[in-house]
């Protein structure tokens, strides 16, 4: 439909076609990192594309914040219809605006905005040819109750394809996400940087520690500074309603949960996750457990690393990850 110079330019004029408030500060961190190799960017959705069979097809795209991909994947062929949803109002709205200005410039493109989160929304079953999700199931409150959505919204044979670094067999990767977890969970300057960059979505950005000491304090006043603490650094990564609960029934020698590993930074009142880290394996035997049949891949665009993009020995995946975080979980709808 378009040459990929062609699309190139009208994505940068979709990213430019609002002055939505989150939109701006988002559109300028796309711009240093995923659409700083714009080749890589388009080779990136063209691959998708590829293995999901995209030619006429209703697709899903699952956290698409403000649309780049999902009005990339509109483009490479008029007879797709993608449906973009996104938990945050935020960013649907950005997307509609942006979405709205290509329009009235006759630009063509099957594309709608939808706000909703993916584990709560009632699609009829087999309604979607395919659905992807590129660097945002790290975000999703449960990937469980998301994999059996996506299953049952899918048409049989449907694809879905679950693209991210945060990959847990990458040292250097995993330790970055780890400081930035301990800045969120701690920090007051980060939660200025938050809301400097989304104004809107991070406007009453706090430390989640805060958060939590708030609801312990709150739940249960008599608890002194040593219990307070205790139960704060026990509950990161829990919900509102189970913290309180703790903190009322708290008593002194009584033994603590301890923090999970690798999913523990959590807004405890929305549930959304800051980030999470997976294991390749273990997400694509979460496919499979549901009935998908499901494979691991990665994300090389040069020769020869591409001919090991789905190759399925394990210790030769575990070495290529080290040299890339970015992971591809493939699953067929059996």
């Amino acid at each position: 439909m378009y040459s990929d110079n062609e699309v190139i330019s009208l994505v940068e004029q979709y990213m430019d076609s609002s002055e939505h408030p989150d939109l701006r500060a988002y559109r300028e961190q796309t711009r240093q990192r995923d659409f700083a190799d714009k080749g890589r960017f388009l080779w990136t959705l063209r691959y998708i594309a590829k293995i999901g069979h995209y030619r006429n097809k209703r697709i899903l795209d699952v956290g698409c914040g403000m649309g780049w991909q999902a009005f990339t994947i509109a483009l490479l062929d008029a007879g797709n219809a993608v449906t973009a949803i996104d938990i945050l109002p935020s960013m649907i709205d950005g997307m509609r605006e942006c979405a709205d200005n290509m329009h009235k410039k006759r630009v063509s493109f099957n594309l709608t905005p939808m706000c909703g989160d993916i584990c709560k929304l009632n699609f009829d079953t087999n309604t979607f040819d395919s659905i992807y999700s590129i660097e945002a199931i790290e975000h999703v409150h449960d990937m469980t109750r998301m994999i059996e959505r996506c299953y049952s919204i899918l048409k049989p044979g449907g694809t879905l394809i679950l693209v991210n670094d945060g990959n847990i067999l990458n040292p250097s990767f995993r330790d970055e996400i780890v400081k930035m977890w301990n800045e969120r969970e701690n920090s007051w300057e980060w939660s200025e940087y938050l809301r400097s960059i989304r104004p809107i979505e991070h406007g009453d950005a706090r430390p989640f520690a805060v958060m939590r000491e708030e609801m312990v304090r709150a739940a249960s006043p008599k608890l002194d500074e040593h219990a307070v603490k205790a139960v704060v650094a026990a509950t990161a990564g829990w919900l509102k309603a189970d913290i309180e609960r703790l903190a009322i029934n708290y008593k002194s020698g009584v033994v603590l949960p301890t923090r999970p590993t690798h999913d523990w930074c959590r807004n405890p009142i929305t549930g959304e996750y800051a980030e999470r880290l997976f294991d390749p394996f273990v997400l694509a035997t979460q496919l499979r457990e549901a009935g998908f049949r499901a494979k691991v891949g990665h994300m090389f665009r040069k020769f020869p690393l591409t001919l090991a993009n789905f190759i399925q020995i394990r210790s030769l995946n575990r070495l290529l990850f080290n040299l890339r975080p970015h992971f591809l979980i493939y699953g067929e709808k059996i």
